[in-house]
């Protein structure tokens, strides 16, 4: 065997490995998702015989149904469409405009802002929980929108992820955009914005998914039933001597559609933004 055939042999049997592996993850991440979903289907009693049935006996639809009508289901998914799509807006925008301020104004004190945010992000979200919970109280904000949204509006994460991509862009569009008399937000809003939407659209799903199923933060502030988010609502779900595991897998398949269905619409733009946003200083 030459040496060309030896390392042909050996290109084919580390992709061989790496796709056997990559193929267990799928199994290990796949099987749990597909007993949801054919649980979500069956009656309570079906779900645990044994040996099990992947295949129910009987669809169950009012699985799906009787969450929504008779037990708030309904009222949770507005919650958190409502939180999710406003924080994910707002988050998007500031963010953005965040960015461009510290890839493309020298002004003093800017690399020592962007380290305090890159500090933030250090910093872990167990700690601030209790002060920030404090805060809200205070302001009024307990068991309103108000304290659902605007603690979490803005994230050092996004400033940074918009920063980092933004201080790739070419100055050549900005001072264009002066040349032809545009004033700085209608070079960032014309000019910079559009240009960021492979980072906008990565950003905009790590945003979306981390609003929709955020719980502890949602369970702090909604006191009330009325403003209980989905993943507030899986949990109280759960009963004292019985829980109906066919509804609460029910529940949980429709949880997973938005952000399925947002990531497939946006997936191009998180694979392009992920490998465009760099590590310049």
């Amino acid at each position: 065997m030459n040496i060309l055939e030896s390392n042909k042999l050996s290109k084919y049997l580390s992709t061989g490995i790496i796709l056997l592996f990559a193929a267990i993850l799928a199994v290990i991440f796949i099987v749990p998702m597909l007993y949801i979903l054919t649980s979500s289907l069956k009656s309570v009693e079906n779900i645990f015989t044994v040996p099990m049935k992947w295949i129910p006996e009987k669809i169950h639809l009012e699985n799906f149904t009787e969450p929504l009508i008779k037990k708030n289901f309904s009222r949770y998914f507005i919650n958190s469409s409502i939180i999710a799509i406003v924080v994910t807006s707002a988050t998007l925008f500031f963010s953005s405009l965040a960015g461009y301020s510290l890839a493309k104004f020298d002004y003093k004190g800017r690399n020592m802002l962007f380290i305090l945010i890159l500090v933030t992000m250090m910093v872990p979200i167990e700690t601030t929980i209790v002060p920030l919970a404090i805060v809200v109280r205070k302001l009024g904000m307990m068991d309103n929108y108000y304290g659902l949204i605007l603690p979490v509006l803005l994230s050092p994460f996004a400033i940074f992820w918009m920063r980092q991509f933004i201080i790739t862009l070419p100055d050549a569009y900005a001072e264009a955009g002066r040349i032809d008399g545009l004033g700085e937000f209608s070079i960032f809003w014309q000019l910079i914005f559009p240009l960021c939407k492979p980072a906008v659209g990565a950003l905009a799903i790590f945003t979306f998914m981390g609003n929709w199923n955020s719980l502890i933060w949602p369970m702090i502030v909604a006191t009330s039933d009325n403003l209980r988010t989905i993943p507030v609502g899986l949990v109280a779900f759960e009963g004292e001597f019985f829980t109906p595991f066919n509804q609460l897998f029910a529940m949980s398949v429709l949880t997973i559609l938005p952000t399925f269905i947002f990531f497939m619409f946006l997936r191009t733009k998180l694979i392009k933004g992920m490998a465009m946003v760099g590590i310049k200083g």
